[in-house]
């Protein structure tokens, strides 16, 4: 309850007052509405463009949030549940949605897309952060043919750890945790859980 709560007023109180001066940041981005709509092979490089820059910055602002003072002030609140599930994907403190939010909106605002763009990359960000705070590994899940994608495997194990060693900082995919080694207790999880299933 505590987190719809949350959830609520956030979009009541905060991003409320964002959509009235949304379409004045919109424009100066250059966004696009007319038709005809862009070419798919625009829309899906964008849309792959603002994943993988999404995933970057996400990265090193979560892992930013898991220095001691920030993670005691700010991100504790995300973290209340061990054990997540779809609605706290945006269960957090105020100042953590708007400065990880930066990241989610940062390719739009280089690339000034077509509105429809913006739209599905902001439901597909959507569903990915839903699915990442699930708690289940579906069988469409895109961890499963999509070298590098977390999903809520290798987000549960990041809720699970405490904060100071916890690594899987990324929002998406895996590679920025792999190249900076954040993703190693993880990865040594994985292999005992291998190894285990194969001697059992």
């Amino acid at each position: 309850m505590k987190a719809c709560s949350s959830f609520l007023d956030f979009h009541l109180y905060v991003l409320r007052g964002q959509a009235f001066s949304a379409n004045t940041k919109f424009r100066w981005m250059g966004l696009k509405t007319s038709l005809p709509l862009p070419p798919w092979s625009v829309i899906l490089s964008q849309v792959l463009f603002y994943f993988i820059l999404e995933d970057f910055v996400f990265y090193w602002g979560h892992r930013v949030l898991h220095t001691k003072w920030l993670y005691k002030h700010v991100h504790s609140v995300h973290h209340e549940y061990a054990t997540p599930f779809g609605l706290t994907s945006e269960y957090a403190h105020p100042v953590e949605i708007l400065f990880l939010g930066f990241a989610t909106i940062v390719g739009p605002a280089l690339t000034g897309p077509h509105l429809f763009t913006l739209w599905l990359w902001m439901v597909l960000r959507v569903l990915e952060t839903v699915e990442a705070h699930s708690g289940y590994h579906f069988p469409w899940s895109p961890s499963n043919f999509l070298p590098f994608y977390g999903g809520a495997e290798f987000h549960d194990f990041h809720h699970r750890v405490l904060y100071t060693k916890s690594g899987n900082y990324s929002s998406t995919f895996t590679y920025m945790d792999r190249i900076f080694c954040t993703d190693i207790d993880y990865r040594k999880q994985k292999a005992l859980e291998v190894h285990e299933g194969r001697t059992s």
